[in-house]
């Protein structure tokens, strides 16, 4: 089966010279992530604040390209209460990305004892609105920004790719009103949602043995139930899975009942099928990498259509958002393209249209 840009390129008149020119993108893949001869290589800019927190640092790997380039933001693992990259300016991942003409950034995030996780999760958000942010102090594409990490740091990156964008175009901090949503995602050793009541039923574990049920007993005691009943909703990747979310892959799980659990993974891959999700499991560690990459490349072949088009919606929809994101991307329902606020609002439309004609 072709790849879907190459369906489209069959009618252009300049099908040979584009066809050549994607061979040697794909050979060029094949030969970066054949072997693992990439050297580590230092920052170009080592701890970038992208927050006021101590935590709140990034570094950042820059490829010498003559057009803004795609971007790939690398989370750490640790389950939330270790882990750091601040003394780790050189990276062999960041190599390979840069030999593929893809910028890299490794990001520091606050743990546990400084925050809640809720608040974690949108340090990963930050750091991505961040980068947006200075797109083009850096040579930054901030249309094609990916994600991916090991166990957290997966988990951070489905969190990202499946919530819905958290720019807010109000905000006083014009980072905060950049989209935090991605191109791309995916991990090792992932979990499938943070709203951890889910997890003793999961994982098949009675809840005194389950991990992080501490935390649950912690946000019972000193929340409302009505914001525990919130808390729960905005950590449930599962919850937030439509078929609007980017590409996503992540590797099996381990047998056990722990936290990197193949039940999470089983459980993830039955939601993706019930929302048409785009999934893939995949265990060798270069192909994960290289389906970040050809995506994040494949975003940049996009045919955009002209800047005038008038975009026509059902009447009883209302108007579109007065506001939104600079960001652009395909609009579900055959609407064309626009921002991922003008996606949202059309998915929440398209979704109350389905509810109301269906039958009782």
């Amino acid at each position: 089966m072709l790849p879907s840009h190459l369906n489209i390129l069959k009618a252009n008149s300049n099908i040979k010279d584009m066809l050549r020119d994607l061979l040697t993108f794909y050979t060029g893949l094949a030969t970066v992530f054949c072997c693992n001869a990439q050297q580590a290589i230092e920052a170009d800019h080592a701890r970038i604040s992208y927050g006021q927190h101590d935590r709140q640092v990034m570094h950042l790997w820059l490829p010498q390209t003559p057009s803004p380039s795609p971007l790939v933001v690398h989370f750490h693992g640790g389950g939330f209460v270790g882990g750091d990259i601040r003394n780790k300016t050189k990276s062999k991942k960041a190599s390979t990305f840069i030999a593929n003409g893809i910028a890299y950034a490794d990001v520091e995030y606050r743990l546990l004892k400084e925050a809640m996780l809720h608040d974690i999760l949108r340090d990963g958000a930050r750091a991505i609105q961040f980068l947006r942010h200075h797109a083009v102090d850096y040579g930054l594409d901030k249309k094609r920004v990916g994600a991916f990490g090991e166990s957290a740091g997966a988990g951070v990156s489905l969190w990202l790719a499946t919530h819905d964008d958290l720019a807010d175009p109000m905000a006083k901090d014009p980072v905060l009103r950049e989209s935090s949503r991605l191109t791309v995602a995916g991990g090792f050793s992932v979990q499938a949602t943070y709203d951890l009541v889910q997890w003793p039923s999961i994982l098949d574990l009675p809840e005194n043995e389950t991990p992080y049920m501490n935390m649950v007993h912690y946000w019972k005691n000193h929340l409302s139930g009505a914001q525990f009943e919130s808390l729960r909703k905005d950590l449930d990747m599962l919850l937030h899975m439509d078929s609007d979310d980017p590409p996503m892959i992540f590797t099996h799980g381990s047998p056990d009942k722990g936290v990197h659990s193949q039940r999470f993974v089983d459980i993830l891959k039955d939601r993706a099928e019930q929302t048409g999700a785009q999934l893939q499991i995949q265990d060798d560690r270069n192909k994960l990498l290289k389906f970040i990459t050809i995506k994040l490349k494949e975003a940049g072949r996009t045919i955009e259509p002209q800047s005038n088009q008038k975009l026509v919606f059902p009447k009883h929809w209302g108007r579109p958002p007065k506001f939104q994101t600079r960001d652009y991307r395909k609009l579900p329902g055959d609407f064309g393209y626009g921002s991922s606020t003008l996606a949202h609002w059309i998915q929440s439309h398209m979704k109350a249209d389905l509810i109301v004609k269906k039958p009782r």
